[in-house]
């Protein structure tokens, strides 16, 4: 297991600048994505860590030894593209070996590895089989496979899911952290899914114009962004503005809100109040609500399939609510919106 550490790192290709002062450590066998938009510089990140590219200025550390300078064939890395990118001319097996055959390895070690692969990516009954005769996820196992023979220090993966249907996608999700976990590999992937992200990282390392803009698990970063940006790239949000008028209660467009007391915010600050679509409770009386109800009328309803989304007005506002569609509540009525304290959350200006 390898440490990642980068230290001010910036990459400028000419008068643009890809990458911006970026502080990140990545500890040894943690499974970090790097999530955002596309051009964001996710790639550029992977490629510097990776050598294929050097950093403007700053470090790159594994295990605490400057690799910046390092050719990428000294820095015993691994990577997977967004393309299985298979020799179309070799079986299964042979580009599983390819990497080691390269290298040299004795015949009976490199026979012993690829057993091992094999039963990893449960392949063994694909072995003869070219890459034509594969699926886009058998594809992708053989090139994750190709990889870890090698035994890289560090796993690398820049988007590798993008080419495959949803249903496969989570298939392989769940296939790729079971090796992550089971070989206790540090790895890095990149994506621009959140749900994605979500389902594989330990940590997440939102990035926004070369920038890392919050760096932490899944459920905090996505239940206490840092800034508007990251709540709103995050998934479906209520996002409305509001002043704290008091240590646990704020003024917005529709009322008082009680909150968590969250002393970063001064009293009087000017916030804005965010409030997930599923973290908001729907009542059909008002007597059933436990929190704080607000009156609101149902204008738009989005059936998803295992969940509905409801757009209602209150009063002059719009606001988004996520449940599970075991209901079907009809465009025109009115509801209770029941909203716990802990479900909202300011985010300074």
């Amino acid at each position: 297991m390898t440490k990642v550490h980068l230290s001010g790192v910036r990459k400028s290709f000419g008068s643009f600048t890809a990458i911006e002062h970026l502080e990140l450590t990545i500890e040894s066998g943690e499974f970090v994505v790097l999530l955002g938009p596309s051009g964001c510089g996710k790639t550029t990140m992977l490629r510097m860590i990776a050598g294929l590219e050097e950093p403007s200025a700053g470090s790159i550390l594994l295990d605490g030894a400057d690799v910046s300078n390092t050719p990428v064939q000294e820095r015993n890395v691994g990577m997977v593209f967004q393309r299985a990118a298979l020799f179309p001319h070799m079986t299964v097996e042979k580009n599983i070996l390819f990497g080691l055959s390269v290298r040299g390895r004795p015949r009976g070690e490199m026979r012993e590895k690829l057993e091992e692969m094999l039963e990893i990516v449960q392949l063994h009954d694909f072995r003869h089989r070219f890459p034509a005769q594969l699926s886009g996820g058998q594809m992708q196992r053989v090139a994750i496979a190709r990889t870890l023979i090698t035994e890289p220090s560090v796993l690398m993966m820049d988007e590798p899911l993008a080419g495959l249907d949803t249903k496969l996608r989570a298939t392989m999700r769940r296939f790729i952290r079971d090796v992550q976990k089971r070989l206790r590999l540090t790895t890095i992937f990149v994506t621009h899914d959140q749900a994605e992200a979500m389902e594989l990282a330990d940590r997440i390392a939102v990035i926004f114009d070369g920038r890392l803009a919050q760096y932490a698990p899944p459920d905090l970063l996505y239940k206490r962004p840092s800034c508007m940006a990251v709540a709103d790239f995050m998934g479906v949000s209520n996002i409305f503005p509001g002043t704290l008028v008091a240590k646990n209660r704020v003024e917005s467009a529709f009322g008082q809100l009680r909150v968590d007391e969250q002393p970063r915010c001064p009293l009087g600050a000017t916030v804005s109040l965010m409030l997930r679509a599923e973290a908001i409770d729907l009542h059909e009386h008002k007597e059933d609500t436990r929190f704080q109800a607000i009156e609101g009328r149902i204008v738009e309803r989005d059936f998803l399939g295992a969940s509905v989304v409801y757009t209602l007005e209150c009063g002059a506002t719009r606001i988004a609510v996520s449940e599970p569609s075991r209901r079907l509540l009809d465009v025109g009525r009115t509801v209770w919106l029941d909203i716990a304290p802990e479900s909202v959350w300011l985010l300074s200006h």
